[in-house]
């Protein structure tokens, strides 16, 4: 019973009205930034074609660039996303393994939407948007013990921007808990 919930609060009408609501209220919502004059704007975007979701974006970032994540899907018929920094060692592999972090909040999936982002499961309210952790920008890569960077977006063509804060050398590995076949990775590089 309880996990059906959980599918319900995930998905795209429950969780657009859980951040209509928490987004008016301001506290929570997710903060957009623009680019500095000099500083350059990276994009990864969120995209679909035909049966396939997927991040769409470099394989590399400067330390300090802003890095934008904007979604080009339809949240009506796909859903929301996340962009959540994790560990490689935590997302899900294979069909089986993904299926059931994402329908099922198993794993991973289930550390972001409850623990991080704090998805009330009876009301489907999100209590924290975006999450932020470590110095401030995209720094934090999070597991089953401990929360990383994540935003979530509901709205097609909605963006949210912030600068890369990790180390040079680092690797950041991303994904979408609402739909983890969706992941990535980017290596941040030295700005020039």
């Amino acid at each position: 019973m309880q996990k059906a919930r959980i599918v319900r609060v995930l998905g795209a009408v429950g969780v657009l009205t859980a951040l209509t609501v928490v987004g008016a209220g301001g506290s929570a919502s997710a903060a957009k930034t623009s680019a500095k004059p000099g500083v350059t704007k990276i994009k990864i975007e969120v995209s679909h074609a035909e049966h396939s979701l997927f991040f769409d974006g470099p394989s590399t970032v400067a330390r300090g660039d802003q890095l934008q994540i904007k979604n080009n899907t339809n949240p009506r018929t796909i859903g929301p996303h996340t962009f959540s920094l994790t560990t490689e060692n935590v997302r899900p592999e294979g069909t089986n393994q993904q299926k059931a972090c994402g329908k099922k909040l198993k794993g991973i999936c289930g550390a972001v939407a409850i623990g991080w982002h704090e998805v009330d499961l009876q009301t489907g309210q999100i209590g924290v948007n975006p999450v932020e952790v470590g110095k401030k920008g995209w720094d934090t890569k999070g597991n089953l013990k401990r929360k990383g960077d994540s935003v979530v977006m509901t709205g097609k063509g909605e963006k949210f921007s912030q600068k890369v804060t990790a180390p040079v050398g680092t690797t950041l590995y991303y994904m979408c808990v609402v739909h983890p076949e969706m992941q990535g990775e980017i290596e941040v590089v030295a700005g020039s």
